[in-house]
């Protein structure tokens, strides 16, 4: 994907466009965090329903429209800030990767049912937005990038369990 050494931050809002202010956050942390990591580079993918025109974005930032292969990214990330997503997040914890989430707000899926599995795993960094500034982002950022996790496992071989148990039945 033709990134370096460079420590890498992947900010995705999914398909969905709810999440524009919070790429808007993650754009105005983005100098913050450069202060202190001067290398940065931080991509922000705007998904499927959010057109990349209609935001304004600090100079030196890496804007995509949506993204097929998003994992890849993430697996390639030193840090992830996502909304919180049912596959992105359990994409996270099974990558290892660490990551900032942001359930949507009176959203229940995602801030009872994913932030507790997320829980139960003891993966990720939940966070508010209401309660979320830029620089509070940058502060999450400079302490969690290319941090060490300690996540519960996820097992990986679901699709070879299944075809396993569909051989037996046939």
């Amino acid at each position: 994907m033709g990134y370096g050494d460079e420590p890498l931050v992947i900010c995705s809002i999914g398909g969905t466009a709810v999440g524009k202010e919070l790429l808007t956050f993650c754009s105005q942390a983005y100098p913050i965090i450069r202060d202190k990591i001067p290398t940065l580079r931080m991509v922000l993918i705007c998904g499927p329903r959010l057109n990349t025109n209609s935001l304004k974005f600090f100079q030196g930032l890496d804007v995509k429209d949506y993204i097929p292969a998003l994992h890849e990214y993430f697996a390639a990330s030193d840090l992830a800030i996502v909304q919180a997503g049912g596959t992105t997040t359990l994409e996270l914890t099974a990558l290892r990767r660490p990551f900032l989430f942001f359930p949507i707000e009176g959203q229940f899926e995602q801030q009872v049912h994913v932030a507790g599995r997320l829980d139960r795993h003891q993966a990720g960094v939940k966070m508010i937005f209401s309660k979320t500034t830029p620089t509070i982002i940058a502060e999450k950022v400079i302490s969690n990038i290319g941090k060490e996790v300690t996540y519960k496992s996820i097992a990986t071989d679901g699709a070879k369990k299944a075809a396993q148990l569909i051989v037996q039945l046939l």
